[in-house]
């Protein structure tokens, strides 16, 4: 079952009120337990969290309530993958970061960060198993993470475009408010486009280090979420063949009993992949096996079967942006005590 983090509802229910609607009284009608706020590890389903959109819209009659939500959405929002952003040595690391573990806060989203040319562009969507997505939702979800980045910077960061798959509402202006400059609807995807310039500007109160612990706290949240599901099953699959050369769907469904097609088709009702099942696993393998010491880093790509170490450290950089020996590095600096670092 998909589900979703309770504090994007939080961000509903203070933008309900805001509105005049008693967002308790709507969240119970719907069946939705208001208690459950103030729980940043509770998580409702997406039949609920689309129900509560369309009763919201309703009620509130303002189509462009989703970027009043985004008005609340904070780093909190986004658990503990909105800390490591908010960290962020510079906003590319941040989306970055928010791309790789978008799933931790709602299992429908579907997140795309990418080089366009000089630029780069974030595309967002969300998988609802066939249920077509209230619009107002996608509003909250570009314009919050925006206003997030917003936030990180410190000021205005000005986009080079960004674009709606939804039609043109009567009003405009707030669209054009909140992102500083002309929006463009009716498009093939949901996205921002950055320049590379505003995204590699240094971020004044980053701490990469503090990012990184968050980086594996988030890889461990993440292990866990999956813990109950048909993704589990999957993994420990996966952990069979660690060691034994690159993981292969074939030998994935011969384990578990099942076609490649059963394999692959239980992981899309899931909205994920075999990769991404792979990558999440990899990495939460890579931290632990990098602090230890005796292990070279030839022997670990071994370990979580990579073919080459390069290969390893190519995928290592693009979960967390840095190589694996500057990530040992950087840890063995941090255990060591303050006098041996100032020396």
């Amino acid at each position: 079952m998909q589900t979703g983090l309770s504090a994007w509802i939080y961000a509903m229910s203070r933008a309900l009120d805001e509105s005049g609607v008693a967002s308790a009284d709507l969240l119970r009608s719907i069946g939705m337990d208001p208690a459950r706020l103030g729980d940043i590890n509770y998580r409702y389903s997406q039949e609920q969290v689309t129900n509560l959109w369309i009763a919201a819209v309703e009620a509130t009659q303002d189509e462009l309530f989703g970027l009043k939500v985004a008005r609340h959405v904070r780093p909190s929002t986004f658990h503990v993958v909105g800390y490591a952003m908010s960290c962020s040595a510079t906003l590319r690391r941040a989306l970055e970061r928010f791309a790789h573990s978008a799933r931790l806060v709602s299992d429908s989203a579907v997140v795309e960060f990418r080089p366009v040319g000089d630029a780069y562009r974030l595309e967002m969507d969300l998988n609802t198993g066939g249920r077509e997505p209230i619009y107002q939702t996608i509003d909250t979800m570009l314009a919050g993470v925006f206003l997030l980045c917003e936030w990180i910077r410190g000021g205005r960061v000005t986009p080079l475009e960004v674009c709606f798959r939804h039609h043109r509402p009567i009003d405009a202006s707030l669209y054009t408010e909140a992102f500083h400059g002309t929006v463009k609807f009716d498009q093939p995807v949901n996205a921002i486009t950055f320049s590379a310039a505003d995204l590699d500007t240094p971020v004044p109160s980053a701490n990469e280090e503090l990012a990184m612990m968050l980086d594996e706290m988030t890889s461990r949240y993440l292990a866990l979420r999956f813990s109950g599901r048909f993704s589990r099953k999957v993994r420990e699959a996966l952990v069979v063949q660690l060691g034994g050369g690159e993981p292969t769907k074939t030998e994935t469904a011969r384990l578990l009993a099942m076609t490649e097609r059963t394999l692959l088709r239980r992981l899309q009702e899931e909205n994920t992949t075999f990769q991404e099942v792979l990558d999440h696993l990899r990495e939460e393998k890579a931290y632990d096996h990098l602090r230890q010491a005796d292990l070279t880093i030839d022997a670990i790509a071994v370990k979580l079967g990579f073919s080459t170490s390069s290969t390893f450290s190519r995928a290592f950089t693009r979960w967390t942006g840095q190589r694996p020996s500057d990530w040992r590095e950087s840890q063995r600096r941090l255990g060591e005590p303050e006098a041996e670092r100032a020396a």
